[in-house]
């Protein structure tokens, strides 16, 4: 690729500052999202799978790319190329080279991880069929598409930086339908799993506004596949004779797209460790109103003061009643006592009615009379069950 031959109107100008600043930024935050996924995962959820696994390598991707953009801040990205050196230039090109390798798997692993969290929610035969043939898909292509980039000089592919060498390199066109081929895919990708946990999560049996949340934290892929859009839109500024320039806007917007990856696939598992941490901050300020309650005496008074029971539902207080009675029938049953022996068989059958109703309720009750909905309600689960699974 050659440079250009005539000066910029806007002379030697240095953007560096901003694309050393923002690759540091995305890095950091990249790997503190996982750290705390991690934590979640170990000591609280205590379950580590794939997804888990997969997410580190996609977050080993943010230093790697953060050390390839260092070295071509170095050798001039940020700069116009016609102020380059032919030893400058060169140098850029080689790391950019391999930048774009790590741009690919980086977020090939962060949509591979998203598609292994929601299989752990998935229980339809048809969803888990449909998210293996996507895992399949992005892993084809990216490795299709990673050997494309690698051969785009044959027969060696350091041509791709040194002209010198002899061979054949891919022309401008070519290049550009690599690159546009993986962000298609990546766009496609990211819209697809933004929309599956509305549909397999949909009959889930919560609060709308609950459900509506869930949504929002595992659909953060739609900010990945905008920026992909974006990036796409802007992807002529790569292949250009002026690339430490022209390529700066693209630049940061893939950055941005790779860094909201991760965040797609990390937030969703950081549910239980919020939970956890409020019911924790929860628990300590009810021991602490505990310990601060009234005296055990009245001023004045020489007998304990009288603590009235907490107020019931009626619903839950005849259920509890009902409950007390059947056990009673039961008891006096079982200690030797018989019932009258002229009992007519209208009221006979109308304990047997109870009895039924009360085995066959659709819902176990505490001791404090709260419902708990069972299992069988919903196919999915309750929330709970879902946070766990994630």
């Amino acid at each position: 690729m050659d440079r250009p031959t005539t000066p910029p109107p806007d002379g030697d100008q240095n953007r560096s500052g901003g694309l050393l600043a923002t690759t540091l930024l995305v890095t950091v935050l990249a790997i503190i999202l996982v750290t705390l996924r991690m934590i979640v995962r170990i000591w609280i959820v205590k379950k580590v799978g794939w997804d888990d696994w997969t997410i580190i390598l996609a977050a080993l991707g943010h230093p790697i790319g953060t050390g390839l953009v260092i070295a071509q801040i170095s050798w001039g990205f940020g700069r116009h190329a016609f102020y380059l050196s032919d030893h400058e230039f060169r140098e850029y090109q080689k790391f950019s080279y391999g930048e774009w390798l790590q741009t690919f798997a980086t977020l090939t692993f962060t949509k591979i991880s998203i598609c292994l969290i929601l299989l752990r929610i998935t229980i339809g035969r048809g969803y888990i069929r449909s998210l293996q043939a996507l895992i399949a898909a992005l892993i084809l292509s990216n490795v299709v598409l990673s050997v494309l980039w690698i051969v785009q000089c044959r027969p060696d592919p350091a041509k791709a930086w040194i002209k010198e060498i002899p061979g054949t390199c891919f022309g401008k066109g070519q290049l550009q339908r690599i690159i546009i081929s993986q962000a298609l895919i990546s766009i496609i990708s990211d819209f697809m799993l933004s929309a599956a946990p509305v549909i397999i999560l949909r009959n889930l049996q919560i609060s709308f506004s609950s459900k509506i949340g869930l949504f929002v934290l595992m659909g953060l892929g739609v900010i990945t596949g905008s920026l992909s859009i974006v990036r796409t839109v802007l992807n002529g500024q790569n292949v250009t004779n002026d690339p430490t320039w022209l390529s700066i806007p693209n630049w940061y917007w893939r950055t941005w797209e790779v860094f909201f990856g991760i965040v797609a696939a990390c937030i969703p598992t950081l549910r239980p460790g919020y939970v956890w941490l409020c019911t924790k901050v929860r628990d300590r300020s009810t021991h602490a109103s505990k310990t601060s309650s009234t005296p055990l005496f009245q001023d004045g008074a020489k007998s304990p003061m009288v603590v009235a029971p907490p107020k019931t539902s009626p619903a839950s207080r005849d259920g509890v009643l009902l409950v007390e009675m059947i056990e009673a029938d039961k008891t006096m049953g079982a200690t030797g006592m018989e019932w009258e022996a002229d009992r007519d068989d209208s009221s006979s059958e109308d304990l047997k009615a109870g009895n039924s109703m009360i085995d066959h309720l659709p819902c176990d009750m505490n001791v404090s009379g709260h419902l708990k909905r069972m299992d069988s309600e919903a196919r999915i689960g309750t929330a709970e069950h879902v946070e766990n699974q994630i």
